[in-house]
């Protein structure tokens, strides 16, 4: 049965931006300390507007708003930092610091 395409061999490439044991490179996409903390900050406050709304607790909908905009303001001061993907010197790995 014939394919309609190719597979790539061993020394082909299958697009622009893959590495040749054949995996995606997403440019720092998820990488950083910066990213982690402004996405875990934003989800906790939004856990916390969450549950505060099913129990309508407004004094903690407010404390989760206050949450979610200090974790989206973290990335950008932690980028500042040297925490960032773009630095290029550090990257997420469970917690410890890579230095390249």
């Amino acid at each position: 049965m014939p394919q309609d395409t190719p597979t790539p061999g061993p020394q082909q490439s299958t697009g622009a931006g893959e590495h040749e044991d054949g995996q995606v490179a997403h440019g720092g996409h998820g990488t950083s300390t910066a990213a982690w903390v402004a996405t875990a900050g934003v989800c906790l406050g939004a856990l916390i507007v969450c549950i505060s709304l099913i129990f309508v607790w407004v004094p903690f909908i407010v404390v989760g708003a206050v949450v979610i905009v200090l974790g989206a303001l973290a990335g950008p001061v932690l980028t500042r930092a040297g925490y960032g993907a773009e630095s290029g010197n550090r990257e997420f790995t469970g917690g410890q610091r890579a230095v390249r």
